[in-house]
């Protein structure tokens, strides 16, 4: 996997640019773990397999969400994006098309320590079946619904994993034999996250735009007033 070091925010972009091969839908994560791009549900244990757990989980959420999830004839990738925008463990990861939200979202994990921004040219991943999240044939990049006001100003994007038989395991993309050749990487050193925030504020992006609600403006004033 190609990796880069950047320090500046001048740097990322530039970067950004060199890593563009002309693909029509590039794709951005941002993350402190370096590699490990798995999805919530087996991230810590791949080696489960919580296909039949994750069937049930949806079901129930369906049954015990009805008041709370008003469209009855959602579909089950709907109900998926929807649960894992509020916290429930699913098999999407989370990526965005837009590279400086994926910056933002590194350098503003809690977590101390270098952190990390994974890119993939997706065109060729793009899922085009119309099977269930639990019927695809493998790892496929989804294009979600547009139906909350997050994910619109995130610019966000998913990708959808499966238990592979073959391996016994789910398999993280900068390990799939398909898609790893792929996956690039920026690291950005721990040094360089404080002034990496300040740079995508000066350029509109900070928890005020890609969390467009009160939570958001609140999170944005404790950071901006040295209370984060």
């Amino acid at each position: 996997m190609e990796s880069k070091v950047v320090e500046t925010f001048s740097e990322y972009i530039q970067e950004i640019e060199n890593m563009d091969d002309g693909a029509e839908l590039m794709l951005y994560r941002g993350q402190v773990t370096k590699g490990n791009l798995l999805p919530s549900i087996c991230r810590d244990k791949p080696e489960v397999d919580t296909t039949q757990e994750e069937k049930e989980m949806l079901s129930e959420l369906r049954r015990m969400g009805n008041s709370l999830v008003t469209d009855p004839s959602i579909s089950d990738w709907d109900l998926l994006v929807v649960a894992q925008h509020f916290g429930m463990k699913t098999r999407l990861l989370d990526w965005t098309s837009n590279p400086l939200a994926a910056l933002w979202f590194a350098c503003n994990d809690w977590k101390g320590g270098d952190t990390h921004v994974y890119i993939l040219p997706a065109d060729e991943f793009l899922s085009k079946s119309k099977k269930g999240p639990f019927d695809i044939g493998g790892t496929r990049v989804i294009r979600p619904s547009l139906n909350n006001p997050r994910i619109i100003s995130q610019h966000g994007w998913f990708t959808a994993h499966k238990y592979s038989n073959k391996t016994n395991k789910f398999v993280a993309l900068e390990k799939n034999k398909e898609i790893k050749k792929a996956v690039k990487e920026i690291k950005i050193p721990s040094r360089n996250r404080s002034d990496m925030l300040k740079s995508l504020d000066r350029h509109g992006v900070s928890s005020r735009t890609l969390f467009p609600d009160l939570e958001g403006l609140c999170k944005y004033l404790n950071w901006k007033h040295g209370n984060a």
